[in-house]
């Protein structure tokens, strides 16, 4: 029978990898590292009052020793019932043919293999960027990639709305002017020197302290601006919120949100594992659909489910949870955000990982046809009805068994990792029920393990480096999460072109810095024209900016040679001073005791 497709393991992904690994230890050590094993998800919306329990193994504990371990169970067609009967840890059922609670009858035993990979197995696309981000490897260059013009002219057009609201006759100073788009990429360079050193936790009076935190905030701008333009920051129109507002709760941020989306498609081509999971935006404001996940670092926020690579986290699709006002076209919320979040994937033969929010039989089936043409590995929640009863935990049964049955390309296992815990795993790889030989656990276990981490770990990158501060605006909140989102992506395409040229990439804190920089060169030549810019700000721009080059034209211009030291005409020799100065009439040397000061104006008489 066919074999799952296996892991690639490119450059673009150790690296990304190892820098993550690198930086997690520096900051958190192990205990925040993604886990290897499925944790349980009890999730309660603020405005639902049902509790969904969202029950996901733990991690699955080997319980064999070395010594124990059969070898590999053969994959031939005619005897995988006889070799799986050979190894102890797989548990093969008397019948042939199990049924669940709603009849979805299962087989036993596999069918025959056609003897060539199976055609949704096959994947014709490589990973990278698309053709028109390639050789893009300057950071301000791959962060517009995702911020766009369009984006940054949306925000300066309804932000220069709200503060000339909010301006009053007497607010005349330069901090409550309208603001461009320099100004505001200049406010982007604040927020990423602030995630890159961070700092964003720290209170404005303290960010920008110059004994506190250094002269670079000052120097982009002052303290009142900031805290001017943050609090002015808009992102839609505010006078017809009222009418949109019942039918997407989402409006105030909507627009930006799908320009940027749309970019995250346009700009990466994924590789042939994905992973579907959810990222919980911290928030604990009010918001329409606010949600409290127990199991997440930040509890209470908003949910985005999202689709990111599984190897190199970076995100392509993703949609927030907006509760009720989300239309599902009648089909369950898993199925639906699966199948809109794979949308830019379909028809690739790609596999989707996701967790037991997500999968079930129907839409493994589903995925399977036109137009989608998707494979689906992932948890199921034990309560499925398609579950047999054989499957499920015995007393009887021995800790680190394995039941497999099938359903056409449909493989579902169940593992005992524990004597209270039973784990139910589904996919749709048209694969055998393998038993790894090192580990003990089923196949099916690795793979999902080795990709199911791709949401998480690309949520703990935006986390470790956040550009979020503290807000009550849950637009603003987001927004904040949209250039978290922009940073780690622009890293990941910044990363592939300069691997791709066989030179080193900077580090994430390094580049963030130089993208700091790079925001805010030119607001800060702005800010240099002014007349009334204090001294010493003007002093620290000058310090942080680059130095002009000056190259000297040897060809035309000549050096004047350097004048000698010499004797002093009228000292006696018993002084014998030495000067470089000489009189401009006579052009003999004298030294300070023997000049005299005078005018230009008399000194051209005398001459």
């Amino acid at each position: 029978m066919t074999s799952r497709r296996t892991l690639s393991d490119d450059a673009i992904s150790r690296f990304i990898a190892e820098e993550e690994e690198s930086e997690h230890e520096r900051e958190q050590g192990s205990d925040s590292e993604i886990e290897d094993n499925l944790s349980e998800d009890d999730i309660q919306s603020d405005f639902e009052d049902e509790f969904i329990d969202d029950e996901v193994p733990q991690q699955l504990n080997d319980t064999q020793n070395e010594d124990d371990i059969s070898p590999p169970v053969s994959s031939e067609p005619t005897g995988t019932s006889e070799s799986s009967r050979r190894d102890h840890r797989i548990i093969v059922p008397d019948r042939r043919v199990l049924r669940g609670k709603n009849q979805h009858c299962w087989s036993t035993i596999k069918g025959q293999s056609r003897g060539r990979t199976s055609a949704i197995n096959i994947i014709r696309t490589s990973r990278g960027p698309t053709r028109m981000c390639r050789n893009i490897c300057d950071p301000i260059l791959c962060f517009n990639l995702f911020v766009t013009d369009e984006i940054v002219d949306e925000v300066v057009r309804w932000t220069n709305v709200e503060i000339s609201v909010k301006r009053r006759d007497n607010m005349i100073k330069a901090s409550f002017r309208d603001t461009s788009v320099t100004e505001v990429q200049a406010l982007f360079a604040i927020l990423t020197l602030s995630a890159a050193m961070k700092d964003n936790h720290l209170s404005t009076d303290e960010l920008f302290d110059s004994s506190f935190s250094g002269t670079r905030y000052v120097a982009v701008m002052s303290r009142d601006r900031f805290d001017f333009l943050l609090k002015c920051l808009r992102f839609d129109d505010k006078s017809i919120r009222p009418s949109l507002r019942h039918e997407d709760p989402f409006i105030h941020i909507r627009k930006i949100w799908e320009l940027f989306v749309t970019q995250c498609k346009l700009n990466y081509t994924p590789g042939e594992h994905v992973t579907i999971d959810e990222q919980l935006l911290g928030f604990r404001g009010r918001c329409p659909f606010r949600m409290y996940i127990p199991n997440k670092p930040n509890k209470y926020g908003i949910k985005i489910p999202m689709l990111c690579d599984s190897g190199t986290k970076y995100m392509l699709n993703a949609m927030p949870y907006i509760g009720r006002a989300t239309n599902t076209n009648g089909m369950p919320q898993g199925e639906f955000y699966v199948k809109e979040l794979s949308r830019p994937l379909h028809g690739t033969n790609r596999n989707i990982t996701c967790d037991n929010w997500f999968t079930s039989v129907p839409l493994a089936k589903s995925l399977l046809q036109e137009p989608y043409k998707l494979t689906l590995v992932g948890t199921l929640r034990s309560n499925k009805r398609e579950i047999p009863e054989e499957l499920k935990n015995t007393r009887s049964r021995s800790v680190g068994t394995s039941m497999f049955c099938y359903d056409g390309c449909l493989t579902l296992v169940s593992y005992k990792p524990k004597p209270s815990k039973m784990v139910y795993l589904l996919s749709s790889c048209d694969e055998d029920g393998v038993i790894n030989p090192i580990t003990g656990k089923p196949e099916i276990i690795m793979y999902y393990n080795q990709t199911k981490g791709g949401v998480d770990t690309f949520d703990q990158m935006c986390s470790s480096m956040s550009f979020s501060r503290k807000t009550n605006r849950w637009p603003m909140s987001m927004f904040y999460g949209i250039l978290n989102i922009a940073f780690v992506n622009s890293y990941v395409i910044y990363c592939h072109n300069i691997l791709a040229k066989n030179e080193k990439p900077l580090n994430r804190r390094g580049y963030m810095k130089k993208l700091s920089a790079q925001l805010s060169e030119s607001w800060m030549k702005e800010r240099l024209e002014a007349p009334t810019l204090p001294k010493h700000v003007r002093d620290n721009i000058a310090n942080i900016l680059p130095k002009p080059v000056v190259q000297n034209d040897t060809d035309n211009e000549e050096e004047p040679p350097a004048k000698k030291r010499r004797y002093c005409t009228f000292c006696t020799n018993k002084k014998k001073r030495m000067s470089k100065m000489t009189c401009v009439k006579c052009r003999k040397t004298v030294c300070g005791e023997h000049k005299n000061d005078v005018c230009f104006e008399c000194l051209s008489n005398q001459i």
